[in-house]
């Protein structure tokens, strides 16, 4: 299985209430089989790389907003820290 790190930003745009769409993209992250952190800024994701990659597909194709932003970033490497060591230091 490769693991595949991902930090994803979904920003609604001209949405009457941006944070019910931004929870809706959360819950489609939350059902899509990979560990996941929601931070203030994004979700960082990580997980088998089929799963993540199909989950990215499914955040560009939802109907939750009629336009919106969706940055994100890969961690791409076989020699990598999870994202649970990223951030152990910190917590």
């Amino acid at each position: 299985m490769d693991l595949l790190s991902a930090n994803i930003q979904y920003i609604p745009l001209h949405a009457e209430d941006p944070m019910v769409a931004v929870d809706q993209a959360i819950a489609l992250i939350q059902s899509a089989g990979v560990s996941y952190e929601v931070g203030a800024f994004g979700t960082s994701v990580e997980g088998d790389a089929r799963a993540v990659e199909k989950l990215v597909h499914n955040l560009l194709k939802t109907a939750i907003s009629k336009e919106f932003l969706l940055n994100v970033q890969y961690h791409v490497g076989g020699d990598k820290l999870s994202n649970e060591e990223k951030v152990a230091k910190f917590r």
